[in-house]
């Protein structure tokens, strides 16, 4: 059940990993406040991510909580290959050659350091860099220059020099790279979690909207059932039109270790802003992700520095925040999660005070978005308990959440699969009832749910929004004051 004095708005997004890969460890970040599973295909086998995704499912099943499943795909990431086992130390001034891994290089070797790199999207990176472009490592710790380019192979120097080790990720700052959004990993990954009915799929290094109308098309050939599409920003290009990627968008992820690395780490928290209200004005889930409580991965308390972090996402309005290594591979994973909904629950307590949220308008000419702005003004003014908002397709409940309202919302769906969806949305939570009709006793349905989960008890006011007579999808028309155990027929 529902504690009245546990409704969290902001969702939590936890990335599953060797701390996290069991039925009870997931069990116990359900307790703590997991909403939404991150599976990260730039590790693990099919194998491994379809244990975790049953692993997810069990759990969920047994703390009867809907958790969202969000595959993480891969995209283009530009890495080192595998070096001797103690790396590279370099220093600055010296010339690396980047060339092919598993390929025998063309260029002289001759005074130079031979540093394999992605054999599948050298050549396209090569042709995409030019003398003088920026060449970073390991999330910018190593700082290199081109000299020279011969595709597929890359003369750089090096300008801030350190230990380079097997794997580590590279970023071409400045220079847009022609390499497709979705690699061939990618392709059999996406088939992959399409077979296992994941809820979300992620889509990494994005550049444009054109972006994720590909991966949409890749997903109506395979598949039909459609997930949410959660494209990743962390580009130049993506923040550039960053406008019409959330306008195509199911939701948007902030990837902000990528993108400090792109664009600079003093431009993050302006970009993040832009990005969270853009989102907000469009109804468009945003997840704010990367470093959020780093620290708690070796340590059972955050920084004062990452829980202010934490705390103005919220009153930034994001709709959830995620959390990668503290949980994915973390000594203390539950230990953060709690932390995290603290956090969350007391920035959310002050948020009237400290919020930076600009309240949405409706989208003139939509019937649902009049409806569901109405329902919250009213709900505010009343005084109401909780919104019920019956709906089929979770897209009422999407825009009720546009709007903020001060009280919970409670989504009331006929399908699960629903209901996990809504576990990204800000403030929504939700309850399945099969076949759902529209007759004499949908108001003490709707009663019952609310206060079989404790959302509210006799006498509460609450609001109800639906499509009548028919409940038909997309059919969200009626908006209604009711007042829990009243006789019906005094209503």
């Amino acid at each position: 059940m529902n504690s009245p004095a546990n409704k969290r708005r902001v969702k939590i997004v936890c990335t599953l990993g060797p701390s996290s890969s069991n039925r009870e460890q997931i069990g116990s970040l359900i307790d703590e406040g997991l909403d939404v599973a991150r599976l990260n295909f730039s590790h693990g086998t099919h194998d491994y991510h379809r244990g975790l995704i049953q692993a997810v499912r069990e759990a969920s099943q047994l703390k009867k909580k809907p958790i969202m499943l969000m595959q993480d795909l891969q995209g283009p990431k530009i890495r080192a290959g595998v070096l001797p086992k103690d790396g590279l130390q370099l220093k600055a001034g010296d010339v690396l050659l980047l060339y092919p891994e598993g390929a025998t290089p063309k260029t002289s070797t001759t005074g130079k350091i031979a540093v394999p790199i992605s054999a599948e999207i050298a050549q396209a990176v090569a042709v995409s860099v030019q003398k003088g472009a920026r060449i970073l490592f390991d999330d910018g710790k190593i700082a290199t220059r081109a000299t020279s380019v011969n595709p597929p192979e890359i003369v750089v120097e090096v300008e801030v020099g350190g230990r380079l080790t097997s794997q580590k990720g590279m970023n071409l700052p400045g220079t847009p790279l022609s390499i497709p959004c979705i690699t061939d990993k990618d392709l059999e990954d996406l088939h992959f979690g399409l077979s296992q009915g994941v809820d979300a799929v992620a889509l990494s290094f994005v550049r444009n909207a054109h972006d994720i109308e590909i991966l949409r098309n890749l997903i109506r050939k395979a598949s039909n059932e459609m997930p949410l599409i959660i494209p990743k920003i962390e580009r130049e290009e993506a923040v550039e039109c960053q406008n019409s990627i959330i306008e195509v968008s199911d939701a948007l992820l902030i990837a902000r270790g990528d993108m400090a690395v792109e664009v600079g780490a003093e431009r993050v928290p302006i970009i993040q802003k832009g990005l969270i209200y853009g989102c907000n004005q469009l109804g468009v889930p945003v997840i704010t992700a990367t470093q959020m409580l780093e620290s708690m991965i070796s340590c059972p308390t955050p920084t004062r520095a990452e829980a202010s972090d934490v705390a103005n996402a919220v009153f930034d309005g994001t709709d959830a925040v995620m959390l990668s290594g503290e949980t994915a591979s973390g000594q203390y994973p539950q230990v953060t999660v709690k932390t995290m909904a603290r956090i969350v629950v007391e920035a959310e307590r002050m948020k009237a005070s400290y919020s930076r949220h600009t309240e949405a308008l409706p989208m003139p000419g939509s019937v649902v978005d009049a409806i569901e702005s109405s329902a919250a003004t009213i709900a505010e003014k009343v005084g109401a308990a909780a919104i019920a908002c019956i709906t089929h397709s979770g897209t009422a409940a999407r825009t009720l959440a546009k709007f903020r309202p001060e009280v919970p919302i409670v989504a009331i769906v006929d399908q699960e699969a629903v209901l996990r969806r809504l576990a990204l949305v800000w403030g929504v939570h939700g309850e399945v009832i099969p076949g759902i009709v529209a007759t004499d006793d949908l108001f003490a349905m709707v009663e019952t749910v609310l206060k079989t989960q404790n959302w509210a008890n006799n006498e509460d006011l609450i609001v109800v929004t639906a499509g009548v007579p028919t409940l038909k999808r997309g059919t969200t028309n009626m908006v209604k004051v009711h007042r829990i155990g009243r006789d019906q027929t005094n209503r």
